[in-house]
């Protein structure tokens, strides 16, 4: 069985492992040395979804050709963050200026900020999913005293107004709810990753 680890292919010898669920215990064993652990199973070329996560831990070793694996680490995860923080940090000025960019024909340039945000939101909602794989080093983690889930929340409300308000040309619409309501949150979810150790 040839083993690949996140893309290339790895040096493991097996010892006493007996099937497919024996090998990922060891794995896993091995990845919690690391701050590390698996986020994808792929036997064969055939992803290991939830549901036939428990068949699949059967497959003796030697009917198994091929195993990937993708791993995260806690590291991964606050390099993401720090990469969010910055994204963030580029487009809070844009952002207040977007309704001045629609007035003044500057549409490509507001489209501009408009996507790079709907891209960073999209990135740090990812990014948050996977944080909760490492509780020790991000569970305590909150927006102005807000638990995530409640900020996403209230977040996302406001991100579909910006939206319809978009959809709608309403340039006015669009300046104050990015002004007032985005931006500040944006900076709360900076502070919040800047204060990550």
């Amino acid at each position: 069985m040839k083993i690949y680890i996140n893309g290339q292919e790895a040096d493991i010898t097996l010892d006493s492992e007996k099937n497919l669920g024996d090998v990922l215990t060891s794995f896993e064993a091995e990845c919690a040395k690391n701050k590390a652990t698996t986020v994808n199973i792929v036997v064969d070329g055939q992803e290991v979804s939830v549901d036939k996560f428990e068949v699949f831990t059967q497959k003796p070793v030697e009917s198994i050709s091929t195993l990937e694996l993708t791993t995260v680490t806690e590291s991964d995860v606050l390099l993401s963050f720090k990469e969010i923080a910055s994204y963030f940090e580029e487009i809070i000025e844009d952002l207040k200026l977007i309704s001045v960019y629609f007035q003044n024909g500057q549409d490509k340039k507001a489209l501009g900020t408009v996507t790079q945000l709907a891209d960073t939101v999209d990135y740090f909602c990812k990014a948050t999913a996977l944080s909760t794989l490492f509780p020790e080093k991000f569970e305590n983690m909150n927006v102005d005293g807000i638990s995530i889930q409640d900020f996403f929340g209230d977040f996302m409300t406001i991100l579909t107004d910006f939206e319809d308000a978009f959809k709608n040309s309403d340039s006015v619409m669009l300046g104050d709810l990015a002004e007032y309501e985005i931006t500040p949150r944006i900076e709360s979810i900076i502070s919040m990753i800047n204060s990550i150790e």
